[in-house]
């Protein structure tokens, strides 16, 4: 099968760009001929690394220099992606973000495509292109039953999470009396909370330290020295960071945002999923994590056997028998 991948560019490490990097690859050693298009103009390659079998397009389009440039660049980017379709002639296109949203519902190709959504719809830029999308598109795909249920006007609707590759270092130290976070530093995740809820927490438990991680190569490592993981999140698409915490054996403490958490945490088995506006009951759980070692083992440990849901070979299955 000729898999064809539409995103604007593949050079920041994000967690779209890592996750897709890693679902290209793994695709294309199950021997599926895979072809990635990006859309921007790019000096630097991709921020990780592509299977060499993966053929490479871009459009070459350079990006807007301001609001006012943007009709004209997206002509232009649908005119170059007519044009090159006509080269890869791909068994499914899978597209993503606003571009892909413009390209999907704009676009004289006939062939089958597929939207894939990375983030609650309500909290996605230009979804006013999501409409016409939807009606063109052979399917859509969610990473959370949360965000399927925004896109009503969908022939088709499947939800299939994202994966870990995260190899844990070892067991954590749930003697260790430090708190982890683990996210990029953007309004979305909301540190600023965490902060004042922190300075709080501090108060009572003084002894107690809270790092946090936002670029860290050898994060694993960084699960291992922790005991308990937060997260404080406005909206999610599908936290990976949580997903990495709990095949690294950490209970958590997380706010109930839309959409994610629900779906990787069991509550009160592998961590607390705290009601959004409850500050009192995130101080609450969180302390009583705190207090108790023997809490913190059970549940990280439970954490660590559900976590299998998100293997890597059990997506990937999924993936290949959604796209058959």
């Amino acid at each position: 099968m000729r898999i064809l991948y539409v995103i604007e560019h593949l050079s920041v490490k994000g967690g779209l760009e890592r996750i897709l990097t890693s679902k290209i690859n793994a695709l294309s050693e199950r021997g599926h001929e895979v072809v990635l298009l990006t859309v921007w103009k790019e000096d630097k390659a991709t921020a990780f690394p592509i299977d060499g079998r993966v053929k490479h397009y871009c459009l070459d389009i350079n990006r807007p220099g301001s609001m006012f440039a943007y009709p004209l660049t997206l002509v232009r980017v649908l005119r170059r992606f007519n044009n090159i379709m006509k080269t890869i002639q791909p068994d499914v296109t899978i597209l993503f973000r606003a571009m892909g949203a413009w390209i999907a519902g704009w676009t004289s190709w006939k062939g089958r495509m597929i939207f894939e959504s990375h983030g609650a719809r309500w909290s996605n830029n230009h979804i006013w292109l999501y409409p016409r999308m939807e009606q063109r598109v052979e399917s859509v795909v969610c990473l959370t039953k949360g965000d399927a249920q925004e896109y009503k006007k969908a022939r088709r609707v499947a939800v299939i999470p994202n994966f870990t590759e995260i190899v844990p270092a070892g067991e954590p130290d749930y003697t260790a009396r430090r708190v982890i976070f683990v996210g990029r530093r953007c309004p979305e995740k909301n540190i600023e909370r965490l902060e004042n809820l922190w300075s709080r927490i501090q108060q009572t438990h003084p002894e107690w330290k809270l790092d946090c991680h936002h670029d860290t190569e050898d994060i694993a490592s960084a699960y291992r020295q922790a005991s308990i993981q937060v997260m404080t999140s406005r909206s999610e698409g599908f936290p990976m960071s949580l997903i990495e915490g709990q095949k690294c054996g950490l209970p958590c403490v997380v706010f109930d945002c839309k959409y994610g958490p629900a779906e990787i945490i069991v509550d009160g088995q592998t961590g607390y999923l705290i009601p959004y506006s409850d500050d009192e009951a995130f101080i609450e759980r969180l302390t009583r994590l705190m207090d108790d070692e023997s809490l913190r083992r059970r549940m990280g440990k439970e954490a660590m056997r559900l976590s299998h849901r998100f293997d890597k070979n059990k997506i990937i299955d999924e993936w290949e028998h959604f796209l058959s």
